[in-house]
This record gives C-alpha cells, sequence and structure tokens, in this order.
C-alpha cells in the first residue's frame, strides 16, 4: 500500500488592513453582490488580480472567539475542485 503525498499549500492571497464597521459591510455586501451575479469576486491590490471563484457545494465556518479583550469572528468557505471535487451519487 503506497502513502499518497499531500498537496503543499499555496497561499494565493494574504491581506490585513483595520477598516471600519461601515467599511467592512461594505466590502462583505460586494463579496455577496458579485457572488449572486457572476459566481466571482476579484480582489485587486495594485495592479494584482486574484480571482475567487467557489464551484458548489460550498463547506461554510462561522467562528466566534475571545480571548481576553480580542474578540475574533472568522467566516470561512472551502470547496474542491478537480479530482477532489465530491461525487454524487445517482440511483438508476
Amino acid at each position: 500500500m503506497q502513502k499518497q503525498m499531500k498537496p503543499m499549500t499555496e497561499v494565493i492571497l494574504k491581506h490585513k488592513e483595520r477598516q471600519s464597521v461601515v467599511e467592512f459591510a461594505t466590502m462583505l455586501e460586494a463579496i455577496a453582490q458579485k457572488l449572486k451575479e457572476n459566481g466571482e469576486f476579484t480582489f485587486i491590490q495594485g495592479t494584482e488580480q486574484t480571482v475567487v471563484g467557489p464551484t458548489e457545494p460550498l463547506k461554510i465556518e462561522y467562528s466566534y472567539t475571545k480571548k481576553g479583550d480580542k474578540h475574533s469572528f472568522e467566516i470561512e468557505f472551502d470547496w474542491y475542485t478537480g479530482t477532489q471535487a465530491p461525487k454524487k451519487m445517482t440511483i438508476e
């Protein structure tokens, strides 16, 4: 039995900045609107563009943690493409 090698993690985009609650909400609305209209959204940093185009089904994770005075709320969504895409079961 051969052991399969796990693929290396490739960081496509990592960005941090300070925003007001309204700025952050506006960004979330823009992402949601683009996903509804086009099924994808694009991050633009200077001249670099990163297209995020999730496929169905999505696995969504929400997390809210508190450590002392620091609160953290995270939204993460994962999807698979290619051979890792989940297969649907059918009955004939």
